[in-house]
């Protein structure tokens, strides 16, 4: 959460509500914007950042449940 706000980029997740809970209660009561992964898919967000709350979940989300099979990741 503290990379998205440091960076002003989305957030982006599976549940905003519960997601802003959890920030407040860390003590971070401004300064994200939590998007659910359906508002990511439907919605065009240009020249922004993103940071992915639980990234499998949302593969699955996009691809759909039973499709993603692997994934890599790297910094580059």
């Amino acid at each position: 959460m503290l990379l998205a706000k440091e960076n002003n980029a989305l957030f982006v997740c599976a549940n905003p509500a519960a997601m802003e809970y959890k920030a407040n209660a860390y003590g971070i009561e401004k300064g994200i914007e939590f998007i659910s992964y359906h508002d990511f898919i439907t919605n065009f967000y240009d020249n922004r950042k993103y940071v992915v709350d639980e990234l499998e979940n949302f593969i699955q989300a996009t691809m759909g449940q039973n499709t993603l099979i692997g994934y890599t990741i790297s910094k580059e």
